[in-house]
């Protein structure tokens, strides 16, 4: 393990970081923030830029090649999140006066693309007092900074520093395959150059994220807001500019163009950059892009036609009404994709539904979506490797000399590649119910609040059910279980094997 490399390749991270901090205090300046909250911004960025550079030179590798290893990609990846998110930590501190663990929390909500925040008009603040409106009290240079976190960890802080630094391309296989989500195949590489592949992903990511901008703009929305939710559509994060999220504008065309930019992003970028190069449909409808389309069609027809036929309760009026079919269609449509992309936007309070719709939702968001999208979950890949082995086995039972292949678009699934999805969805739920024991040990909570969270956490879905509900934040949980929830996320966003590989002691020798 060269991790003079390592912490080189990390600090290099960290000056680009110092420069994304940087361009907040250019939005708070445009924006009319407070000259105190300008210079702050700026001293943040200075401080985490300085911190980045020293260790870049003092740790600078003395031959020009960076040689990098399995073992050095993943110490680089897991180490450069936790890092980033420190200092990523540091507006949150010394702007909006969070406390330390509650502006850690946040900013790995935010990288990890999670959505899960904890600013609400209830929030301590290190001077004992509260942000009075939410979300809404908040500057311009920290919404946009919160904004950002989600568009820089939604490709991947490593990626998004492969596309633009030559120096990591050296050894970038390693450090794309620790980060990069999904099943890996040799079609997941674009180009026989990683640095390419990622140029090519960064691309297709910044495309999307002006198509939405514009639409939601065109559709009335204030630019600066219709950016940052830009960035949180694209990243599939979560954070809103609003405390009621999505709801707050209640417009039939934003919500229609939210879904629609929720489920691009949770689809495969490698199939969205073959589709603007004319290739054939065939190629584009892949077997993992059909499956994750159709559980979305069918789970948003179900629940549909159950909020037409039933009751719901307003949340805060308490009376109970029944919803229309455009209604039911609508608000239906944009949490089934919300969930499943883990997008964690809001339109409606979904656990006063039926209960059958919350059992529902709570697969789609252990589900997630597709391998190759920004989206976190258990990737519908796996999933469907997972049917096709169980029913190649039901296959073997009564036949038990026939060969029974298991094939993906075609394409036999060699053993190693089985082995490593089906041990990651144990591990995943395995996971899970660890950490949903671990949090009530820490604090105070119900078993639906536990389990919910750590499936959220996990999945980088953000808000879930019981006192996590959308109607709800974090704010309430004490430290302990702040922090625990915090790991999880970053397990959960760089899928498990990256930072789980890094706690055996047989990753550390020789």
């Amino acid at each position: 393990m060269n991790l003079k490399i390592v912490g080189h390749l990390i600090s290099v991270l960290i000056v680009m970081e110092g420069v994304a901090i940087a361009t907040c205090a250019g939005v708070s300046l445009m924006m009319g923030d407070e000259l105190h909250e300008i210079l702050l911004m700026l001293l943040c960025a200075g401080i985490t830029s300085f911190c980045g550079a020293l260790g870049a030179f003092f740790l600078r590798p003395r031959s020009g090649n960076i040689q990098m290893g399995i073992r050095e990609g993943f110490a680089t990846v897991a180490g450069g999140w936790l890092v980033a998110s420190i200092f990523g930590a540091l507006p949150f501190i010394m702007i909006t006066g969070l406390q330390v663990h509650d502006a850690f929390f946040e900013t790995v909500s935010g990288f990890t693309t999670t959505g899960a925040s904890l600013i609400d008009s209830t929030v301590k603040l290190r001077d004992g007092s509260t942000l009075p409106n939410g979300i809404e009290s908040l500057s311009c240079g920290i919404l946009f900074w919160r904004a950002l976190t989600h568009w820089i960890g939604g490709m991947g802080i490593v990626v998004l520093s492969l596309a633009i630094l030559p120096m990591l391309g050296v050894g970038g296989q390693s450090l794309f395959n620790a980060e990069v989500p999904g099943v890996k195949t040799h079609d997941d590489q674009l180009t026989p150059r990683i640095a390419s592949t990622a140029k090519i992903l960064f691309m297709v990511y910044f495309a999307l994220t002006l198509m939405e901008t514009i639409l939601l703009w065109l559709g009335g929305m204030h630019f600066f807001d219709a950016v940052c939710h830009s960035f949180s559509t694209i990243a599939t994060g979560g954070f809103s500019t609003k405390n009621n999220s999505i709801a707050y504008y209640n417009s039939s065309y934003i919500q229609v163009v939210i879904t629609v930019f929720m489920f691009l992003s949770g689809c495969n970028f490698i199939l969205h950059y073959r589709a603007l190069k004319g290739l054939p449909l065939k190629q584009y409808l892949s077997e993992e892009y059909r499956f994750f389309a159709g559980i979305l069609i069918t789970v948003t027809l179900i629940i549909t036609v159950t909020l037409l036929f039933s009751h719901v309760t307003d949340p805060m009026s308490g009376e109970k009404y029944h919803m229309s079919p455009w209604l039911s269609l609508r608000a239906a449509a944009f949490q089934v994709v919300a969930l499943s992309t883990t997008t964690g936007f809001s339109t409606a309070d979904y656990t006063v539904w039926p209960g059958a719709c919350g059992m529902l939702l709570l697969g789609l968001i252990f589900m997630g979506a597709c391998g190759g999208s920004t989206a976190g979950g258990m990737k519908c890949v796996r999933l469907l490797l997972f049917w096709k082995y169980s029913f190649s086995e039901l296959r073997r039972c009564i036949f038990p000399r026939s060969l029974q292949d298991i094939r993906l678009d075609g394409k036999r699934m060699e053993t190693p590649v089985l082995n490593k999805a089906l041990g990651f969805l144990a591990i995943y739920v395995l996971t899970v119910f660890l950490f949903a024991t671990l949090l009530p040990m820490v604090c105070e909570m119900d078993m639906i609040t536990s389990i919910s969270a750590s499936a959220t956490c996990i999945s980088n879905a953000g808000p879930g059910f019981g006192r996590i509900s959308p109607m709800n934040t974090f704010s309430w949980m004490n430290p302990p279980a702040k922090l625990l929830l915090a790991l999880e996320m970053l397990i959960g966003r760089l899928e498990l094997y990256t930072i789980l590989i890094i706690f055996l002691p047989s990753f550390w020798k020789k």
